[in-house]
């Protein structure tokens, strides 16, 4: 098994692979938007066949190298192909790749490293033996094959509430066909955050990227005007929420949970198994997403800075580093 640059001969056989073991976030289509700063790299068989990948994004920051995911990229894999039915074979490979991805990370000459791996991954010693920190991170996942009353049930109370009380309000939703709208309402959410946002990058996945056939979007109306939205992306099993945007002037406590609740009954329309809420550390959104009943998932970071740097952010990011 080893490491090398994908080429454009075996991108074909790579985007299989990547909607087959890991995500639509692991596709060329889906990295080619972020141009000369995204590495994507294949793990290759002896043979030299290409069996699983990731990739890194790489940026520069006040003149430092930083490798981390790239934007609205909830992880950077890998994914890895496995034949074998043995548990301690398939663990065995696994060690393997990951050992052969820590290694190649550690070489690439960074400042700060700080990626996130596949949900799938739970070994994280690889890493952890070269001497990064590795600190768990979560989202919530909708079970879409329960029937909708079930998923209903299973809400909170609150959330329950904020639904049947857009209802009850004469809210409606429809589906959005133009971007543009989500583009609007996300960068207001985003201004009363306090948040930048790239904004090529959200451009490109909006307006390159999506399609009707890999994502959806839902708005909120009152008195005909779009008050909040949800926009999510999709593979062959799961639709991951993406971007949300809301118009706190014109604000109601149920718009943006009822077109959620519509983003979740379109997803389990198309016939997918998953819906992923893309979770967040933040408290006050993580309290939300967990009023939909999803089931808690982690998901593993792994960082590490050169020692000079790494005391700085030990102040500012204590968390990760």
């Amino acid at each position: 098994m080893k490491i090398l640059e994908l080429t454009g001969r075996d991108e074909a056989r790579f985007d299989e692979l990547a909607l087959s073991h890991g995500s639509i976030f692991n596709t060329t289509g889906w990295t080619r938007m972020f141009g000369s700063e995204i590495r994507n790299y294949g793990i290759y068989s002896d043979g030299c066949d290409v069996i699983g990948g990731f990739m890194v994004y790489e940026t520069r920051k006040f003149g430092i190298s930083i490798y981390r995911n790239p934007p609205f990229t909830p992880t950077i894999g890998p994914f890895l192909k496995i034949e074998a039915s043995n548990p301690v074979v398939i663990m065995d490979r696994w060690k393997e790749a990951l050992s052969l991805i820590a290694e190649h990370i550690s070489g690439l000459g960074f400042s700060v490293v700080s990626i996130a791996l596949d949900r799938t991954v739970v070994d994280t010693q690889p890493f952890i033996w070269r001497e990064n920190k590795v600190v768990p991170e979560y989202t919530y996942v909708l079970d879409l094959t329960k029937t909708q009353a079930h998923i209903m049930k299973e809400m909170s109370p609150e959330r329950r509430k904020n639904i049947n009380k857009a209802l009850r309000d004469g809210l409606l939703t429809r589906r959005v066909t133009d971007y543009g709208e989500v583009k609007l309402l996300a960068n207001k959410t985003f201004a009363r955050q306090g948040m930048r946002i790239d904004q090529r990058c959200l451009d490109k996945i909006l307006f390159e990227f999506a399609n009707e056939g890999n994502s959806f979007a839902f708005a909120t109306l009152r008195s005909g005007t779009p008050i909040a939205c949800s926009f999510c992306i999709y593979d062959r099993s799961t639709a991951y929420y993406l971007i949300g945007g809301y118009d706190s002037d014109r604000r109601h406590h149920g718009a943006g949970a009822l077109s959620m609740w519509e983003s979740i009954k379109h997803a389990q329309a198309l016939g997918l198994r998953n819906f992923d809420f893309e979770g967040s550390m933040v408290p006050k959104i993580e309290t939300y997403f967990r009023g939909f009943g999803g089931r808690l998932r982690p998901y593993y970071r792994v960082n590490k800075a050169t020692l000079p740097i790494e005391i700085l952010l030990k102040f500012f990011k204590r968390r990760l580093f």
